[in-house]
């Protein structure tokens, strides 16, 4: 079903519900909390003595600490509110809204400048009643005041750390390891023992969108798994394939299919499909093997390369093709964006990007255990696209047979110029 002018409404209501009352609960832990610690260190008379100078240094010294806890926090909350769209900060949340459109760097200075602002003005109450108290009764002095503060700045400032970490830990929870519990062969049986219905329209929309390619160019096929499907496609148009993947357990399965291993994965039916695609209504299994042939005498590199970094190349690349990668490699949407911005940086000016992605998943399994995933959808892919190329289309479509899977919908997108 392509329907990309079709968006489902989110349940904005009710994270903005789960923003309030978290926003509530942690305002009042966090008050409790920053009391306590002010009372104890006031009462424990451990800075009792000090020069009025001193005490203001170790107010100030509070402070940066409560900086350094605050920052776990920001980045915790920046990730919790691009995963959920909830936050622990009704004002963090409601400037990333404004900001929900703009790049996932704009987005996290808006979510963490309204958790600043909302702290600070939680610490007006603090003043007023440490220093209200040191006018109003002769047994509390401004010291005593300075040190109350410094105190609670140190209890706040454990109290946003540990809350970062609680926020991290609930996004992490339950996804399996790339590095350790990734099984290749478990992948290619779950997902390619034939051809299902998203790469139906995968590969259909990819050999339409590689009419757009320039020919005769290296064509580098980023995020590959231990999967060919996309390559075949991608053979007649160039003059090079440049596979290249994170893990090299991905290659290695890849390397012994080039190498005619007798167990390597059976590839035929999706280069038959890819050929009715491009016109053949009944392939022969001479043109299959034609095919799979011209495909080993292109694929000339297998590279292992990581998008979490800028990615050193050559040269950039006329054709870029990257599917299921960037969003099935983290549940964070702003480290999603950092990866498509370093994946679409190897397009050279006017190459095209051709790319897909699964629609609103936040995890997908493979081999029994969940992998995460980015939760993005047509929407977040055109943005982003359209921040990067001069003109971009993108489809999605809705899948019947995947939900056990964990996604139900795929994002289909090419861009050039």
């Amino acid at each position: 079903m392509n329907a990309p002018s079709v968006a489902v409404k989110r349940p904005v209501l009710s994270r903005w519900g789960v923003t309030l009352t978290a926003t509530a609960v942690s305002t009042y832990a966090l008050d409790a909390f920053a009391t306590a610690a002010g009372v104890a260190l006031a009462a424990s008379q451990l800075l009792s003595g000090l020069s009025h100078g001193l005490l203001l240094a170790v107010l100030a010294a509070s402070y940066a600490v409560w900086g350094a806890g605050l920052r776990v926090n920001l980045v915790a909350n920046a990730r919790l509110l691009e995963r959920t769209g909830t936050s622990t900060n009704a004002l963090s949340k409601a400037l990333y809204d404004v900001a929900r459109r703009r790049s996932a760097r704009t987005r996290r200075i808006a979510a963490g400048a309204g958790y600043v602002a909302a702290e600070l003005i939680k610490e007006a109450p603090y003043y007023a009643g440490a220093f209200g108290a040191a006018l109003v009764s002769d047994s509390v002095g401004a010291d005593h005041a300075l040190v109350f503060l410094a105190g609670a700045n140190l209890g706040a400032a454990a109290y946003e750390y540990g809350l970062g970490r609680l926020t991290r830990a609930f996004l992490g929870r339950g996804y399996a390891s790339f590095e350790d519990d990734w099984v290749p062969g478990e992948y290619l049986a779950d997902y390619y023992s034939e051809v299902e219905p998203d790469e139906l329209e995968t590969i259909a929309f990819f050999v339409d969108a590689m009419r757009n390619a320039e020919p005769g160019r290296p064509v580098l096929l980023f995020g590959v798994g231990p999967t060919l499907h996309h390559v075949f496609l991608a053979a007649p148009h160039a003059s090079e394939l440049h596979l290249a993947d994170y893990l090299p357990a991905n290659l290695r399965e890849i390397r012994r299919w080039l190498d005619r291993d007798p167990e390597a994965h059976d590839w035929r039916p999706f280069v038959r499909y890819t050929l009715q695609c491009e016109g053949i209504a009944d392939p022969t299994a001479a043109q299959v093997a034609e095919r799979e042939e011209l495909t080993r005498s292109r694929v000339t590199r297998l590279l292992e390369l990581d998008a979490r970094r800028p990615i050193p190349v050559e040269q950039p690349y006329a054709t870029v093709i990257s599917a299921y990668c960037a969003d099935s490699a983290t549940a964070d949407r702003a480290t999603w964006e950092t990866f498509m911005a370093h994946i679409a940086a190897l397009v050279r000016p006017g190459g095209v990007f051709v790319t897909s992605a699964l629609r609103r998943c936040r995890h997908y399994v493979v081999g029994g255990k969940r992998f995460p995933c980015a939760n993005v959808d047509e929407h977040d892919l055109g943005a982003l696209l359209e921040r990067r190329f001069a003109r971009s289309t993108v489809e999605w479509r809705e899948l019947a047979g995947h939900a056990a899977q964990g996604y139900s919908g795929i994002v289909l997108a090419w861009a050039y110029g």
